[in-house]
């Protein structure tokens, strides 16, 4: 059974790792954010006090399932931050760097596979080993147990899905005019355990929450699930 929790704050920041003179975020947190969350929430270690570049969690979070939801609509503000100028301290001892941030982000997170058992464990104790945060660590997440529901597969087309959906263009289709307009994006979906990337996916979300889903008139190998009282549209399994 699924174990279900969400995550809101007052800012959030998913830096798109292209982006140099000034970060940019995703609006919301993309698969591999996800993964580092939930081994944090249960203390998966990373080993990084013996290796910086070192991410073992990615070796016990194998094997599961994540599905992403907006509770809010996508809210953006910008700032400068002030850093330490490292490179030439001489010249200026500090400098001012663009940041996009998400203004009061809220999202449900649906986590199927091996660790639904010890996540729900520490979620309804609203206890974690490690401080979850959205994507930076001065963006401190409250987290809240929703529960663990039963899963039901759905099968058959035209599909109305809750969640943000992963598109395969060649095997999904969607009814735009329904949905009402949707982003796409191509985001970071899972990393070895020396926090390289190995592969990324494509993904399609509505930014604005009082539109009703995402309506998928062909789902082909899409997995969707009711979860409760949610339609969810899982991402493949790390």
């Amino acid at each position: 059974m699924p174990t279900v929790f969400d995550m809101t704050g007052s800012t959030a920041m998913f830096r798109k790792p292209y982006t140099t003179t000034s970060s940019v975020s995703y609006p919301f947190p993309p698969p591999t954010a996800i993964a580092g969350i939930v081994s944090a929430i249960v203390g998966f270690e990373n080993n990084a006090d013996k290796d910086g570049y070192s991410a073992a969690f990615w070796r016990k979070i194998s094997g599961n399932r994540v599905g992403i939801r907006l509770l809010s609509s996508v809210k953006w503000y910008k700032t400068t931050l002030n850093f330490w100028n490292v490179k030439e301290p001489q010249k200026n001892p500090h400098i001012q760097v663009k940041h996009q941030f998400v203004k009061d982000p809220s999202y449900r997170i649906y986590v199927n596979g091996p660790v639904e058992d010890e996540l729900e464990r520490y979620l309804s104790q609203d206890r974690f080993v490690y401080t979850p945060y959205l994507g930076v660590a001065y963006a401190i997440a409250e987290v809240k147990y929703v529960g663990r529901f039963e899963s039901e597969k759905i099968s058959g087309d035209g599909v109305l899905v809750n969640t943000i959906l992963p598109y395969n263009s060649d095997d999904v289709e969607i009814d735009l005019l329904k949905s009402g307009g949707l982003h796409r994006e191509i985001v970071p979906f899972k990393m070895n355990d020396q926090r390289n990337l190995e592969e990324t996916i494509t993904v399609l979300y509505s930014s604005n929450r009082n539109q009703q889903g995402i309506f998928v008139k062909k789902v082909g190998n899409l997995e969707v699930s009711k979860v409760g009282k949610d339609t969810v549209a899982w991402f493949p399994t790390w």
